[in-house]
């Protein structure tokens, strides 16, 4: 008997038996009380799921919200504001005045909402869009000064070019061009002087045919004041002159010219 010896049909050593027996023992000593069969599908699941989808699930949410964020400058009256977009185009923005736009979808789409007046100077780049209700203009670098109040709606190049869309016109304009939209209909005028149109921006008062009750509006505006409406709106009014201190002054210009005596509320 001390002869006979039986090999072992296993060819498994001491230690990976006992790994085997044990390892899922020591599993559960840890914390871990899922089953053994469980935990591999979950480890499976997970690496069958590719790297894209991950990146996927971070990126998408930060892109919603930077498709959504919206700045928005607003002017009061007797206010001007100087704005710097994400690529350093410039808006000087009129009293009584707002602008809107996505600074973090702004290398995507150059688009900007303006309400009242702005002047404009674009660096070159990807199209750049100003929407004003249902007109807008298209530009890619250029100067161009844009009047969006609900009676009128005017758009002067001052360099490079631009493409208006007022309602259901169109016109492309080079330097010293501008289009005009009111009540009156759409014309595009093409000789006309850059200070007619930015001349806000020195603090002077332009006006070249120009309604009274339009004077009156912009008066109004630049001085954060409200004027008795004593005169006839119909009247048309030219004149170029500094912006005076105080609003009395400005008054008795206009006044002189059509002899008309303004009040202040």
């Amino acid at each position: 008997m001390d002869n006979i010896r039986i090999k072992p049909v296993w060819s498994k050593s001491k230690e990976d038996i006992w790994n085997e027996m044990f390892e899922p023992l020591e599993e559960h000593s840890n914390g871990n009380s899922q089953p053994l069969d469980e935990q591999k599908h979950k480890k499976g699941f997970l690496k069958r799921i590719p790297v894209w989808a991950y990146a996927a699930s971070i990126l998408l949410p930060v892109l919603f919200v930077c498709r959504l964020y919206t700045v928005t400058e607003v002017t009061l009256k007797g206010e001007h504001s100087i704005i710097k977009l994400p690529d350093n185009s410039t808006v000087t923005i009129n009293a009584d005045s707002k602008i809107s736009y996505k600074p973090f979808w702004w290398y995507m789409s150059r688009n900007l909402s303006l309400q009242g007046e702005a002047c404009f100077e674009v660096k070159s780049g990807s199209l750049f869009c100003v929407q004003s209700g249902q007109n807008r203009v298209n530009v890619l670098g250029t100067t161009f000064n844009v009047f969006a109040r609900p009676s009128m709606y005017r758009v002067t190049c001052i360099s490079g070019r631009v493409e208006v869309q007022a309602g259901n016109e169109y016109a492309i304009l080079n330097p010293n061009m501008q289009v005009v939209s009111d009540e009156r209909g759409f014309s595009v005028n093409s000789n006309v002087t850059p200070l007619t149109a930015t001349g806000w921006i020195q603090g002077m008062f332009v006006f070249i045919d120009t309604p009274l009750q339009e004077v009156i509006a912009e008066v109004e505006r630049r001085f954060n004041i409200t004027i008795t409406p004593d005169y006839d709106p119909n009247r048309i009014y030219s004149g170029t002159f500094a912006q005076m201190e105080k609003p009395e002054e400005v008054l008795e210009i206009i006044g002189k010219a059509l002899e008309i005596r303004f009040c202040i509320e």
